[in-house]
């Protein structure tokens, strides 16, 4: 059976979905900038594969949970709650199964779960710049060695990592079975022009280059360039010593968010924390509590909506260990730019990659926007979080206070 679509697509989309469905080339890198519909093309392409034949087992992996659910749930709400040739919808799994036996599955780059001994059909990797290299090596390249039929790779660029090398290899004679494309900001048609013109002129060049032009740049359009020059590639978790002093951040979550405890000792060593979310207070404020008490650790806790509650809590159970901050643009914009210093003049030590994934892609996503008033707005990327980095923003901001001042509490 062919699939058609009743969507519209602009012609460098065309141009795109032309060379990855109508070419015989199994791998398709797709350098996709800001506001170019990849998402529009992901989906439509999952969709066309797993309808026209029967038996197909098609994947999206993309770098976090949030952005598989969002994508199981555009596709669910387009195919619709009575759609004919759907069998079942899993939302849970994040699973669509269709009537001629194939399935539709979205899955988070953040862990192996789920990952580990399927085999693939077709593969879409979103964001692929900022999925660490050896899931595609040892887990899903494997997968999709049996039955594979496409492979699609798309993201915005992350200066030169693994993603730039296999867009290069899509470029060479040298590997026929690779095909690379690229579409820029400026040939979205429905793009507001004016709005484009504005980032321009207000982003710093390398960054407007990364986002909007899909060009790869040197140091990338994140925040933290330096931040990789800190790992630790001997790091141990190890726990408290007692002759040691530790300082922490506490971020707790809003809605789906993920509330972070990180833990840096006297030193600059990233030695511990905590990430949880869908848990009651209760419970949250007894393993925050937890792991303060065991570190006795010197701790900022960042206050929101629910925060003052979370926090007084803390303070009485902890003392005068635990201080409060309040976060408005500009102390936000204090912090961050702290933990940018700290990484540049080599003050922190952190997990390598393997060990604590989101921690690396929080820092290498993070990024930030010129206002119209010319003050910076640092935030995460849409569609992902920043709940680590502010977390060792405020461990940072602790650490640091703590050095100029001289103070820290002992006890219990």
């Amino acid at each position: 059976m062919e699939i058609k679509s009743n969507v519209s697509f602009y012609p460098a989309q065309v141009n795109v979905l032309r060379g990855i469905t109508e070419d015989n080339v199994k791998h398709h890198v797709l350098v996709s900038s800001r506001q170019v519909g990849k998402t529009l093309i992901a989906l439509n392409l999952l969709l066309k594969w797993a309808l026209e034949n029967k038996d197909q087992y098609c994947m999206l992996v993309s770098p976090i949970f949030a952005q598989s659910k969002k994508a199981f749930l555009e596709l669910a709400k387009a195919c619709g709650p009575t759609n004919p040739l759907v069998a079942s919808s899993n939302a849970s799994e994040l699973m669509l199964t269709f009537k001629n036996g194939s399935v539709i599955r979205m899955v988070s780059g953040e862990t192996d779960q789920n990952l580990r001994g399927v085999t693939l059909t077709h593969l879409i990797v979103d964001e692929a710049a900022y999925i660490r290299e050896s899931l595609w090596a040892e887990i899903l390249r494997p997968a999709c060695m049996i039955r594979g039929k496409k492979v699609l790779f798309i993201s915005t660029p992350r200066s030169k990592n693994w993603f730039y090398n296999i867009f290069e290899m899509g470029n060479s004679e040298e590997f026929p079975d690779w095909r690379s494309y690229r579409i820029t900001s400026e040939e979205n048609p429905y793009l507001n022009k004016e709005e484009l013109d504005q980032a321009r002129k207000t982003l710093p060049s390398e960054i407007f280059a990364a986002e909007y032009m899909g060009v790869f740049t040197e140091s990338g359009s994140g925040v933290f360039q330096s931040f990789t020059n800190c790992v630790n590639p001997l790091y141990a978790r190890t726990g408290p010593d007692p002759k040691s002093r530790y300082y922490a951040g506490v971020d707790l979550a809003l809605a789906h968010d993920y509330t972070v405890v990180t833990i840096i000792d006297q030193d600059g060593n990233i030695v511990d924390w905590f990430r949880e979310n869908k848990t009651s207070w209760e419970q949250i404020i007894g393993s925050v509590t937890e792991i303060l008490k065991r570190y006795n650790a010197q701790a900022y806790v960042e206050l929101n909506s629910i925060g003052s509650v979370v926090y007084e809590q803390l303070r009485k159970s902890l003392g005068a260990k635990v201080k409060s901050f309040t976060t408005t643009q500009n102390s936000k914009n204090d912090i961050i730019e702290k933990l940018k210093l700290s990484f540049e003049d080599n003050l922190l030590k952190l997990p390598p990659e393997h060990v604590w994934p989101e921690l690396h892609l929080e820092l290498a996503t993070f990024t930030y926007k010129v206002l119209p008033s010319g003050k910076l707005s640092y935030s995460a990327p849409g569609g992902m979080t920043d709940d680590i980095v502010m977390s060792l923003a405020l461990a940072n901001h602790s650490f640091k206070e703590s050095k100029v001042k001289g103070v820290y509490f002992y006890g219990t």
